[in-house]
Protein backbone atom coordinates (compact mmCIF):
# COMPACT_ATOMS: atom_id res chain seq x y z
CA UNK A 1 0.00 0.00 0.00
CA UNK A 2 1.34 3.45 -0.83
CA UNK A 3 2.30 5.69 2.05
CA UNK A 4 -0.72 7.81 2.76
CA UNK A 5 1.48 10.87 3.03
CA UNK A 6 2.14 10.48 -0.71
CA UNK A 7 -1.50 10.41 -1.65
CA UNK A 8 -2.27 13.77 -3.22
CA UNK A 9 -6.03 13.69 -2.80
CA UNK A 10 -9.04 11.76 -1.51
CA UNK A 11 -9.56 10.08 -4.88
CA UNK A 12 -6.17 8.41 -4.63
CA UNK A 13 -6.83 7.43 -1.02
CA UNK A 14 -10.11 5.77 -1.98
CA UNK A 15 -8.44 3.93 -4.84
CA UNK A 16 -5.62 2.77 -2.57
CA UNK A 17 -7.93 1.52 0.17
CA UNK A 18 -10.15 -0.17 -2.42
CA UNK A 19 -7.15 -2.07 -3.80
CA UNK A 20 -5.77 -2.92 -0.36
CA UNK A 21 -9.07 -4.36 0.87
CA UNK A 22 -10.15 -5.84 -2.49
CA UNK A 23 -13.30 -3.75 -2.19
CA UNK A 24 -15.24 -1.66 -4.67
CA UNK A 25 -15.21 2.12 -4.55
CA UNK A 26 -18.45 2.35 -2.59
CA UNK A 27 -17.15 -0.04 0.08
CA UNK A 28 -13.82 1.79 0.29
CA UNK A 29 -15.61 5.10 0.77
CA UNK A 30 -17.77 3.61 3.52
CA UNK A 31 -14.68 2.24 5.29
CA UNK A 32 -12.83 5.56 5.12
CA UNK A 33 -15.89 7.51 6.26
CA UNK A 34 -16.36 5.16 9.21
CA UNK A 35 -12.70 5.33 10.18
CA UNK A 36 -12.75 9.12 10.03
CA UNK A 37 -16.07 9.37 11.82
CA UNK A 38 -17.49 11.55 9.05
CA UNK A 39 -20.46 11.25 6.68
CA UNK A 40 -19.52 9.65 3.37
CA UNK A 41 -20.60 12.68 1.35
CA UNK A 42 -17.93 14.81 3.06
CA UNK A 43 -15.01 12.71 1.86
CA UNK A 44 -14.38 14.63 -1.33
CA UNK A 45 -14.07 17.87 0.63
CA UNK A 46 -11.21 16.45 2.71
CA UNK A 47 -8.25 16.65 0.35
CA UNK A 48 -6.16 18.22 3.09
CA UNK A 49 -5.84 15.53 5.74
CA UNK A 50 -3.72 15.88 8.85
CA UNK A 51 -0.70 13.63 9.30
CA UNK A 52 -2.43 12.07 12.29
CA UNK A 53 -5.49 11.13 10.23
CA UNK A 54 -3.31 9.65 7.51
CA UNK A 55 -1.39 7.50 9.99
CA UNK A 56 -4.59 6.38 11.71
CA UNK A 57 -6.18 5.29 8.44
CA UNK A 58 -3.07 3.37 7.42
CA UNK A 59 -2.94 1.56 10.74
CA UNK A 60 -6.65 0.81 10.77
CA UNK A 61 -6.78 -0.48 7.20
CA UNK A 62 -4.00 -2.91 8.13
CA UNK A 63 -6.01 -3.97 11.20
CA UNK A 64 -9.08 -4.50 9.04
CA UNK A 65 -7.02 -6.78 6.80
CA UNK A 66 -6.19 -8.82 9.90
CA UNK A 67 -9.91 -9.31 10.50
CA UNK A 68 -10.51 -6.85 13.33
CA UNK A 69 -14.14 -5.67 13.10
CA UNK A 70 -14.43 -2.07 12.02
CA UNK A 71 -16.71 -1.41 15.01
CA UNK A 72 -13.82 -2.21 17.36
CA UNK A 73 -11.62 0.27 15.51
CA UNK A 74 -14.13 3.12 15.45
CA UNK A 75 -15.51 2.19 18.90
CA UNK A 76 -18.97 2.90 17.52
CA UNK A 77 -21.92 0.83 16.30
CA UNK A 78 -25.26 1.90 14.85
CA UNK A 79 -28.31 0.16 16.35
CA UNK A 80 -31.65 1.42 15.08
CA UNK A 81 -31.59 5.19 15.60
CA UNK A 82 -28.83 5.08 18.19
CA UNK A 83 -25.07 5.42 17.88
CA UNK A 84 -23.56 3.35 20.66
CA UNK A 85 -20.08 2.97 22.05
CA UNK A 86 -18.71 -0.54 21.51
CA UNK A 87 -15.51 -1.75 23.14
CA UNK A 88 -13.29 -4.65 22.06
CA UNK A 89 -14.33 -7.83 23.85
CA UNK A 90 -18.03 -6.93 23.85
CA UNK A 91 -20.43 -8.59 21.41
CA UNK A 92 -21.32 -6.38 18.43
CA UNK A 93 -25.10 -6.07 17.92
CA UNK A 94 -26.44 -7.07 14.49
CA UNK A 95 -29.24 -6.10 12.14
CA UNK A 96 -31.15 -9.26 13.08
CA UNK A 97 -31.51 -8.02 16.64
CA UNK A 98 -32.99 -4.76 15.40
CA UNK A 99 -35.79 -6.79 13.85
CA UNK A 100 -36.47 -8.45 17.20
CA UNK A 101 -37.35 -4.98 18.47
CA UNK A 102 -39.71 -4.48 15.54
CA UNK A 103 -41.57 -7.69 16.36
CA UNK A 104 -41.88 -6.63 20.00
CA UNK A 105 -43.19 -3.25 18.89
CA UNK A 106 -45.92 -4.87 16.80
CA UNK A 107 -47.35 -7.10 19.54
CA UNK A 108 -50.85 -5.65 20.02
CA UNK A 109 -51.98 -4.26 23.34
CA UNK A 110 -48.58 -4.56 25.01
CA UNK A 111 -46.99 -1.76 27.02
CA UNK A 112 -44.60 -3.49 29.44
CA UNK A 113 -43.85 -1.64 32.66
CA UNK A 114 -41.06 -3.95 33.86
CA UNK A 115 -38.52 -5.39 31.40
CA UNK A 116 -35.63 -7.77 31.98
CA UNK A 117 -32.83 -8.28 29.47
CA UNK A 118 -30.45 -11.18 29.97
CA UNK A 119 -27.03 -10.70 28.36
CA UNK A 120 -27.16 -7.01 27.51
CA UNK A 121 -23.71 -6.67 25.94
CA UNK A 122 -23.23 -3.01 25.07
CA UNK A 123 -26.85 -2.29 26.06
CA UNK A 124 -28.30 -2.06 22.54
CA UNK A 125 -31.55 -3.95 23.19
CA UNK A 126 -32.14 -2.25 26.50
CA UNK A 127 -31.65 1.22 25.07
CA UNK A 128 -33.93 0.52 22.10
CA UNK A 129 -36.63 -0.86 24.42
CA UNK A 130 -36.29 2.11 26.77
CA UNK A 131 -37.09 4.49 23.93
CA UNK A 132 -39.81 2.23 22.55
CA UNK A 133 -41.52 2.00 25.96
CA UNK A 134 -40.81 5.32 27.71
CA UNK A 135 -42.83 4.33 30.78
CA UNK A 136 -40.92 1.11 31.41
CA UNK A 137 -38.21 0.34 33.93
CA UNK A 138 -35.54 -2.10 32.79
CA UNK A 139 -33.14 -4.45 34.53
CA UNK A 140 -30.27 -5.49 32.22
CA UNK A 141 -27.77 -8.20 33.13
CA UNK A 142 -24.54 -9.62 31.81
CA UNK A 143 -21.93 -11.99 33.16
CA UNK A 144 -19.11 -9.97 31.56
CA UNK A 145 -17.57 -7.06 33.45
CA UNK A 146 -16.47 -5.55 30.13
CA UNK A 147 -20.04 -5.67 28.86
CA UNK A 148 -21.49 -4.08 31.99
CA UNK A 149 -18.95 -1.25 31.80
CA UNK A 150 -19.72 -0.73 28.10
CA UNK A 151 -23.47 -0.80 28.72
CA UNK A 152 -23.10 1.69 31.57
CA UNK A 153 -21.32 4.10 29.23
CA UNK A 154 -24.17 3.91 26.74
CA UNK A 155 -26.89 4.15 29.38
CA UNK A 156 -25.32 7.35 30.69
CA UNK A 157 -24.83 8.76 27.18
CA UNK A 158 -28.54 8.23 26.48
CA UNK A 159 -29.65 9.70 29.83
CA UNK A 160 -31.37 6.47 30.91
CA UNK A 161 -29.70 6.01 34.29
CA UNK A 162 -32.92 6.65 36.22
CA UNK A 163 -34.81 3.91 34.35
CA UNK A 164 -32.21 1.20 33.74
CA UNK A 165 -30.51 -0.94 36.38
CA UNK A 166 -27.44 -2.91 35.34
CA UNK A 167 -26.62 -6.13 37.19
CA UNK A 168 -23.57 -8.29 36.67
CA UNK A 169 -24.73 -11.88 37.09
CA UNK A 170 -25.18 -15.21 35.33
CA UNK A 171 -28.65 -15.82 33.91
CA UNK A 172 -31.15 -14.92 36.65
CA UNK A 173 -28.69 -14.98 39.54
CA UNK A 174 -29.44 -12.09 41.87
CA UNK A 175 -32.63 -11.14 40.01
CA UNK A 176 -35.85 -10.78 41.97
CA UNK A 177 -39.38 -9.77 41.07
CA UNK A 178 -41.47 -10.40 37.98
CA UNK A 179 -41.37 -8.80 34.54
CA UNK A 180 -43.84 -8.12 31.76
CA UNK A 181 -41.17 -8.73 29.14
CA UNK A 182 -38.06 -10.91 29.35
CA UNK A 183 -35.81 -10.52 26.32
CA UNK A 184 -32.46 -11.94 25.32
CA UNK A 185 -30.09 -12.42 22.43
CA UNK A 186 -28.28 -15.36 24.04
CA UNK A 187 -25.41 -17.48 22.70
CA UNK A 188 -27.08 -19.84 20.21
CA UNK A 189 -24.43 -21.06 17.76
CA UNK A 190 -23.92 -24.85 18.01
CA UNK A 191 -20.40 -25.59 19.18
CA UNK A 192 -19.42 -27.52 16.05
CA UNK A 193 -20.14 -24.44 13.93
CA UNK A 194 -17.92 -22.04 15.85
CA UNK A 195 -14.88 -23.01 13.82
CA UNK A 196 -16.46 -22.00 10.52
CA UNK A 197 -17.49 -18.53 11.62
CA UNK A 198 -15.76 -15.62 9.85
CA UNK A 199 -12.39 -14.76 11.44
CA UNK A 200 -13.68 -11.29 12.33
CA UNK A 201 -16.23 -13.01 14.59
CA UNK A 202 -14.52 -16.10 15.99
CA UNK A 203 -11.11 -14.49 16.50
CA UNK A 204 -12.20 -11.19 18.01
CA UNK A 205 -15.70 -11.30 19.52
CA UNK A 206 -16.24 -12.92 22.94
CA UNK A 207 -16.70 -16.70 22.76
CA UNK A 208 -19.15 -16.69 25.68
CA UNK A 209 -21.53 -14.57 23.59
CA UNK A 210 -21.41 -17.04 20.70
CA UNK A 211 -21.12 -20.59 22.08
CA UNK A 212 -24.63 -21.97 22.46
CA UNK A 213 -23.52 -25.40 23.64
CA UNK A 214 -23.54 -28.71 21.81
CA UNK A 215 -26.89 -28.13 20.11
CA UNK A 216 -27.14 -24.37 20.33
CA UNK A 217 -30.30 -24.35 22.45
CA UNK A 218 -29.01 -25.12 25.95
CA UNK A 219 -28.90 -21.50 27.11
CA UNK A 220 -32.28 -20.73 25.61
CA UNK A 221 -33.92 -23.71 27.29
CA UNK A 222 -32.43 -22.65 30.62
CA UNK A 223 -33.61 -19.09 30.10
CA UNK A 224 -37.13 -20.31 29.39
CA UNK A 225 -37.32 -22.80 32.24
CA UNK A 226 -35.77 -20.63 34.97
CA UNK A 227 -37.53 -17.54 33.71
CA UNK A 228 -41.01 -18.83 34.43
CA UNK A 229 -40.80 -17.66 38.06
CA UNK A 230 -39.81 -14.17 36.88
CA UNK A 231 -42.51 -13.81 34.23
CA UNK A 232 -45.62 -11.83 35.14
CA UNK A 233 -49.06 -13.16 34.36
CA UNK A 234 -49.65 -12.57 30.65
CA UNK A 235 -45.95 -11.70 30.33
CA UNK A 236 -43.89 -12.32 27.21
CA UNK A 237 -40.50 -13.85 26.54
CA UNK A 238 -38.65 -12.83 23.36
CA UNK A 239 -35.46 -14.53 22.21
CA UNK A 240 -33.19 -14.43 19.21
CA UNK A 241 -32.44 -18.00 18.10
CA UNK A 242 -30.75 -20.05 15.39
CA UNK A 243 -32.92 -21.44 12.62
CA UNK A 244 -31.45 -24.93 13.10
CA UNK A 245 -32.64 -25.03 16.71
CA UNK A 246 -36.32 -24.53 15.93
CA UNK A 247 -37.34 -28.19 16.10
CA UNK A 248 -35.42 -28.78 19.32
CA UNK A 249 -37.01 -25.75 20.95
CA UNK A 250 -40.49 -26.73 19.76
CA UNK A 251 -40.04 -30.16 21.34
CA UNK A 252 -38.80 -28.59 24.58
CA UNK A 253 -41.77 -26.24 24.76
CA UNK A 254 -44.30 -28.97 24.05
CA UNK A 255 -42.72 -31.43 26.49
CA UNK A 256 -42.80 -28.81 29.24
CA UNK A 257 -46.27 -27.53 28.38
CA UNK A 258 -44.99 -23.98 27.82
CA UNK A 259 -46.99 -21.71 25.59
CA UNK A 260 -48.49 -20.22 23.61
CA UNK A 261 -45.44 -19.61 21.48
CA UNK A 262 -44.59 -18.54 17.97
CA UNK A 263 -41.46 -18.55 15.82
CA UNK A 264 -40.79 -15.55 13.58
CA UNK A 265 -38.56 -15.19 10.52
CA UNK A 266 -35.82 -12.67 9.86
CA UNK A 267 -35.37 -10.59 6.71
CA UNK A 268 -33.74 -13.56 4.99
CA UNK A 269 -36.63 -15.93 5.65
CA UNK A 270 -34.93 -17.91 8.42
CA UNK A 271 -36.56 -18.59 11.76
CA UNK A 272 -34.66 -16.23 14.04
CA UNK A 273 -37.00 -15.32 16.89
CA UNK A 274 -39.02 -17.15 19.51
CA UNK A 275 -41.88 -15.49 21.38
CA UNK A 276 -43.52 -17.14 24.37
CA UNK A 277 -46.82 -15.81 25.64
CA UNK A 278 -47.78 -14.63 22.16
CA UNK A 279 -50.67 -16.31 20.34
CA UNK A 280 -49.91 -16.68 16.63
CA UNK A 281 -53.52 -15.85 15.75
CA UNK A 282 -53.40 -12.57 17.71
CA UNK A 283 -49.92 -11.32 16.83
Amino acid sequence: MRSLSSLSNMKELIESVSKELAADRHEAEMVIASLLGRPRHELHFLDAMSDREQVQILQRVRQLKQGIPIEYLTRKVQFRDHVLAINPGVFIPRLETEQLIEYVRKIPGREPQMILEIGTGCGALTIALAFLFPGARIVATDISEKAIENAQENIVDHALGSRVELVRCDMYGGISGVFDLIVSNPPYIPRDRLGILPPSVKDFEPLEALDGGEQGVEFIEELIEDGQMHLAKDGIMAFEIDDDGTDLLRTFLEDNNIGPYVFRRDLFGRYRYLFIGVDRAKS
